[in-house]
């Protein structure tokens, strides 16, 4: 199967060794994958779900939620293009640890875990390149659980924001925002109250301009400083 998806983990040659994005090299898993697209909304699996897949996202934001006994449901984390494998925590595992939802439009290769485990026991190079993709796995939850280690609101929305918006957007260009306001505040552990107030003052200091469902970084500088910076109460 022909790929020109640079970033997936499983790809012949990779974006860091080969400047071209219009490369139409093979996929070293081809017989483990089908492509697949999910709308805004749309559920990858479920918790509690028999597991059986794993997705490598070409385009698009993944939500990873966890629901408590209680009913409650906790966005514990978020995927992108890139090494990242949906599901891949639960790769030894019978079921679904937590679900996962489509933030936006996504479009991914959906690899039967199982037959690749085979492919990986065959094959060194299948077996690092998974390798590799726990890793990237391991360096995301640690920017993430740094973007949590914040102690004021300020910092955490301003870290959130850096590590949310691709690098290929780091201009003055508006992105689509795929989080509300209120799913921000679940994440960050905040209230949606000093999310929305945070946010305005941004917006007041020059930082951003984030109408409803947009954000657009009018002051990269700014924003990295205030990650950056310590702060009284948030």
């Amino acid at each position: 199967m022909s790929c020109n998806n640079l970033v997936c983990p499983f790809h012949e040659i990779q974006a860091s060794d080969y400047l071209s994005s219009d490369s139409d090299m093979k996929c070293l898993i081809t017989n483990t994958v089908k492509q697949v697209r999910f709308g805004k909304g749309e559920i990858l699996f479920a918790q509690g779900q028999p597991s059986d897949s794993l997705f490598s996202l070409s385009s698009g934001i993944v939500k990873i939620t966890y629901h408590t006994q209680d009913g409650r449901e906790q966005i514990i984390g978020l995927s992108t293009p890139g090494k990242l494998l949906v599901g891949l925590q639960s790769i030894n595992n019978d079921y679904y640890e937590y679900s996962a939802v489509a933030e936006t439009e996504t479009y991914a290769c959906k690899v039967r875990h199982r037959a690749l485990l085979r492919t990986a026991q065959k094959r060194g190079e299948v077996a690092m390149r998974l390798v590799d993709a726990l890793n990237a796995q391991l360096a995301h939850s640690r920017s993430l659980m740094t973007v949590m280690g914040h102690k004021c609101a300020a910092s955490k929305i301003a870290s959130f924001i850096k590590l949310i918006v691709p690098s290929s957007e780091h201009g003055n260009r508006r992105y689509t925002l795929p989080f509300s306001r209120s799913e921000i505040a679940n994440l960050l552990g905040l209230s949606e109250e000093t999310v929305c107030r945070r946010m305005a003052e941004m917006r007041r200091r020059g930082i951003l301009y984030a109408p409803r469902g947009k954000i657009e970084i009018l002051d990269w500088e700014q924003l990295h400083d205030m990650a950056d910076e310590p702060c009284a109460a948030g």
